[in-house]
């Protein structure tokens, strides 16, 4: 069984805790190949989530066109929406999240006044929505 020195300090006197410890453990750059797998891994979630949702609208623009009442104006409303869905639900599924990032990234550009315009409008919103709580 080992002895221990009650009352001795483990490193020596002209060093610190940080230096004994730094020259016990060697040092490596774990974080950086980390987080880049974490931000891997989410991004492909992200684009998972995505492909699925897309499959989840196509399939509900196959059941509003199923269940969709013949020769009425409600009928046109309905093949519209369904087009509509089905459209975005194939763009997810293409694109993913990625891709989706993309194209706002480049309607930012493209028109920056709206966007801040639409900003300054949520915003405002948003604190009216506060306020009445």
């Amino acid at each position: 069984m080992p002895q221990r020195n009650h009352g001795q300090q483990p490193w020596n006197k002209g060093q610190s805790a940080s230096e004994t410890a730094s020259s016990r453990v060697p040092a490596t750059n774990w974080t950086a190949p980390s987080a880049t797998n974490a931000v891997e891994a989410a991004s492909q979630k992200a684009d998972d989530v995505a492909t699925s949702v897309g499959q989840g609208m196509k399939s509900m623009a196959d059941t509003i066109r199923a269940n969709a009442p013949e020769q009425s104006t409600f009928h046109q409303a309905a093949s519209g929406m369904a087009d509509a869905l089905e459209r975005t639900g194939r763009y997810l599924e293409d694109e993913g999240v990625s891709g989706l990032a993309d194209d706002v990234t480049h309607l930012i550009r493209r028109n920056p006044l709206p966007v801040v315009f639409a900003a300054i409008g949520v915003g405002f919103l948003l604190a009216q929505t506060m306020k009445r709580r």
